[in-house]
C-alpha cells in the first residue's frame, strides 16, 4: 500500500532537508514552506516550482527533453511518454504561453520527472491554481508517488496537505 504524508514545518529555512522523511511511494506535504530555496540540479531530485519550470521560448516537449539532459541521468521515458503520463498527450509541440495554469503545472511535473528522479520536490505547486485545479494537480502528484517516486510538496495550504494520509508537524 502506498502512503502519502504531510509534514507541517515552522517558518524559516528547512523545508528542503525534510526530503529525508520522504520514501519512494510517499506524497509528502510541507506546511508552511520555509524561506529556503530548493536546490536545483541535485542528482536524483526533480524540482517542480509554482510556475511550472518552463522556458517560454521552448516547446513543452523541448522543455522536457532539456530537463532530462540537464539531470544527467538516463531517462526511463521519452518526452511524449511523460506528457501522456501527466495528461498532456499531443501537446509537446505547443509553447508554454498557450497552456492553461493547470496544463502548465502538469507540464512542470513532466519536466520534474524527466531525469527519472527518486524524489520530486514541489515548491508551492498549487499556488497559481484555483481550488479544483489545485486538487487535480495534487491527485497527479499522488499518482506519481504511487508509481514509486517520493514526492515532497511545500505548501501553506492545509487543504492541499489534506491530500496526505499522514501529517507530521515539525517545529
Amino acid at each position: 500500500m502506498r502512503r502519502r504524508a504531510a509534514v507541517m514545518a515552522g517558518p524559516g529555512p528547512g523545508s528542503v532537508p525534510l526530503v529525508r522523511f520522504a520514501v519512494p511511494g510517499e506524497c509528502v506535504a510541507v506546511l508552511p514552506a520555509g524561506g529556503g530555496e530548493a536546490s536545483i540540479g541535485v542528482p536524483g531530485v526533480g524540482v517542480l516550482l509554482r510556475r511550472g519550470n518552463l522556458f517560454d521560448h521552448l516547446t513543452v516537449g523541448r522543455n522536457v527533453v532539456l530537463a532530462g539532459r540537464l539531470a544527467g541521468r538516463r531517462a526511463l521515458r521519452t518526452a511524449d511518454d511523460l506528457l501522456e503520463l501527466v495528461g498532456l498527450a499531443g501537446r509537446g509541440g505547443d509553447y508554454p504561453d498557450t497552456l492553461s495554469a493547470l496544463e502548465s503545472a502538469r507540464a512542470g511535473v513532466a519536466v520534474a520527472l524527466a531525469g527519472a528522479p527518486e524524489v520530486v520536490l514541489a515548491d508551492e505547486p498549487t499556488g497559481e491554481l484555483d481550488g479544483l485545479a489545485a486538487l487535480e494537480l495534487m491527485d497527479l502528484l499522488c499518482a506519481v508517488a504511487a508509481r514509486g517516486t517520493a514526492v515532497v510538496v511545500a505548501t501553506r495550504d492545509p487543504e492541499i496537505a489534506a491530500a496526505a494520509q499522514r501529517i507530521v508537524r515539525v517545529a
